[in-house]
């Protein structure tokens, strides 16, 4: 894979775009296990399809949509190939994604394009943490145990000229949703700008080549031909989501959904047992299959296209990812559901008898 700076730079803008006009317009954090996840446990539980369920589910229907636009217009550079690796691994690497997305409470874009904005102290821990695991692991499966190839030390051959056309195309058009996001009266405004934040966060992923696992894992492998790209997407995904984060910290600042919607602010600090853990399992399954609920959930259909083989495989570590994010849930609402015991009161030895 080459070094494609100016690509994935563009494709990090849009997902910190989708970042920052999600929170400022409706006040939700894109974290994408954050909403799949609870939007699957609502289906579940039969929600009444409004309020933060419509929403979730019509920023997946945008995400899935950018997908399909990378699929038919940066087919190549967005979906190259999936994967030829074991069936086995895909399927441990999904399971570990599900159960640490779930129990770390995020993933790259929860805790890194939105977590570390916010000055979230789990964040600043989640993210070194799954990056270092994910990278341990790719060192372990390229290097250690010889189990995938690796290119030669160094850093990858800059692609130039970039391919500039379809990111061009895809940042214009993501203008022109956010500003439908933003200027539409409140009613449509209200299906709008979900779709918008999904469709824009879509277009951000196959653009950087986040959606591309050679690339993901290119980026962890800094024992072999290391591709910095995706630091690319990171740091300029923060370029444009941080501002926006600090703004809406304004004292009385409301999103622009009204003054009967209020900003998600789950807590920035405690729980850090339940987060290094759940990080260290999503930073083993990320390394291992390079995949993260984003890409995972914008890739599924535009894989299974590509071929029975490696996107089958591709499409049930998705569904693993999902199934087993539940099944944490599930777990965690049970154990968080018991009674904590009461502590036991010592007899003084002269009224034991």
């Amino acid at each position: 894979m080459a070094f494609t700076p100016i690509e994935s730079g563009v494709g990090g803008l849009l997902i910190g775009l989708s970042a920052a006009l999600a929170y400022l317009g409706d006040g939700k954090i894109t974290g994408i296990s954050g909403i799949a996840g609870p939007f699957l446990r609502g289906v579940g539980k039969c929600q009444p399809m409004k309020d933060g369920q419509l929403w979730k589910a019509l920023f997946l229907v945008g995400l899935v949509t950018g997908g399909l636009l990378n699929l038919a217009f940066n087919r190549d550079f967005a979906y190259p190939q999936a994967l030829d690796i074991p069936v086995a691994r895909y399927c441990l690497g999904g399971v570990f994604v599900g159960i640490g997305t779930r129990a770390g409470r995020g993933c790259t874009s929860g805790h890194g394009i939105c977590g570390l904005p916010r000055l979230a102290p789990r964040s600043w821990i989640a993210v070194p943490t799954f990056m270092g695991v994910a990278a341990v692991t790719v060192a372990v499966t390229r290097h250690a145990a010889q189990l995938d190839a690796s290119g030669p030390g160094g850093v990858a051959e800059l692609q130039w000229p970039p391919k500039w056309e379809f990111p061009l195309a895809a940042a214009l058009s993501s203008l022109v949703l956010a500003a439908l996001a933003v200027f539409l009266p409140s009613k449509p405004r209200s299906f709008v700008s979900p779709l918008a934040c999904g469709m824009i966060f879509g277009l951000g992923l196959g653009v950087s080549g986040m959606t591309s696992q050679a690339k993901v894992l290119d980026f962890l492998d800094f024992g072999g031909t290391w591709d910095p790209s995706l630091a690319f997407v990171m740091g300029l995904g923060l370029c444009v989501s941080f501002p926006a984060f600090l703004l809406a910290d304004r004292q009385d600042r409301k999103p622009l959904c009204g003054e009967e919607c209020n900003f998600e602010r789950p807590s920035k600090t405690g729980d850090y047992g339940s987060l290094v853990l759940g990080a260290t399992f999503f930073g083993l399954g990320w390394g291992m299959v390079g995949i993260c609920p984003g890409p995972a959930l914008a890739g599924m259909i535009p894989y299974l296209v590509g071929g029975w083989g490696p996107g089958l495989s591709f499409g049930l570590c998705v569904v693993l990812i999902l199934a087993s994010w539940l099944v944490t849930d599930r777990i965690i609402s049970y154990l968080n559901s018991q009674p904590a015991p009461e502590p036991k009161v010592a007899v003084p030895a002269n009224e034991s008898a």
